[in-house]
């Protein structure tokens, strides 16, 4: 059974003549006849009772109507559907941002203006938003679990594309009560053996490798004694005096933590929108159409 048989003898059952459903169909008389009767032998059934005067419905023909018109409408539907997703106007895309504590309030307001604008433009699109680092967004394109990310501008990635968005400073984040909180200017060499708060390895990312690189080079190495999985803990742990961190300067103050400036050489962090280059996921380039960098 082809969807044509089901269109044809909708055809016939609607005119309740072969002959006018061969002319709806563009077709001539004989064929369209050959054809309801295999669907017939196929069925097993009779689903039109011929006379001189034109097709009526068996009993088993009014009930398979229904079905073969559920089955025409289902199959209609998926192509709209397929033809949607094709211009992008359906389906889900994956999204990765960063915690918010590592944006900007001005990077925080522009994602969700363009979140709406995407949402106005394109209301069947799903948007799935996950709140993750950088290098939990990047196993996740690895995987093809994500579409698009807001993250650490990466570098050296191999398959990705990424727009910049905006850059901010690294700021040094210790108690208050911390001697650093009071000293008018920090040297490299000061961090010698001062205790640290950072990111997991396996989410950092290479977050503090510059910032490491000098403080060697001064002869200054601080102890990496507390982890955390997440920016919000780093800075509680702070906060409770267990050490000092690096935080992206988003001009966020925190209860019980003071923000210092680092000494000269540390590169300002980049937050792009990166997606992966083979990504041709027609929901995709319509968001980056809306999310321009402008």
């Amino acid at each position: 059974m082809e969807l044509r048989h089901l269109h044809y003898f909708v055809a016939v059952a609607e005119e309740r003549n072969f002959r006018r459903a061969a002319e709806r169909l563009h077709l001539s008389q004989p064929p369209l006849s050959a054809q309801i009767r295999t669907l017939e032998e196929e069925l097993k059934v009779r689903l039109f009772r011929r006379s001189h005067r034109g097709a009526e419905l068996t009993a088993e023909g009014r009930v398979f109507l229904a079905h073969a018109r559920a089955v025409l409408a289902a199959a209609d539907t998926a192509r709209q559907s397929a033809l949607m997703a094709g211009k992008g106007l359906v389906g889900i895309l994956r999204v990765g941002v960063l915690t918010p504590s590592v944006m900007s309030s001005a990077l925080t307001a522009r994602l969700a203006r363009h979140f709406c604008e995407f949402r106005r433009k394109y209301p069947a699109v799903q948007l799935s938003i996950n709140e993750l680092p950088t290098a939990q967004q990047l196993q996740r394109f690895q995987n093809d679990q994500l579409d698009v990310g807001v993250m650490c501008k990466p570098l050296g990635s191999l398959g990705l594309e990424s727009r910049f968005i905006e850059k901010y400073s690294i700021m040094l984040a210790v108690p208050k009560h911390h001697h650093f909180a009071r000293r008018p200017r920090i040297k490299w060499v000061d961090f010698r053996n001062e205790p640290m708060v950072m990111l997991h390895p396996s989410i950092q990312f290479g977050f503090y490798d510059e910032f490491l690189g000098n403080c060697a080079r001064a002869g200054g190495t601080p102890f990496e004694c507390h982890y955390a999985n997440n920016f919000d803990t780093v800075h509680w742990l702070v906060a409770a005096g267990l050490g000092m961190t690096l935080t992206p300067d988003t001009r966020q103050r925190r209860s019980g933590i003071t923000l210092r400036e680092l000494p000269r050489g540390l590169p300002p962090v980049q937050a792009a929108l990166v997606w992966k280059q083979s990504n041709k996921s027609p929901a995709l380039a319509n968001f980056l159409k809306c999310f321009t960098s402008k």
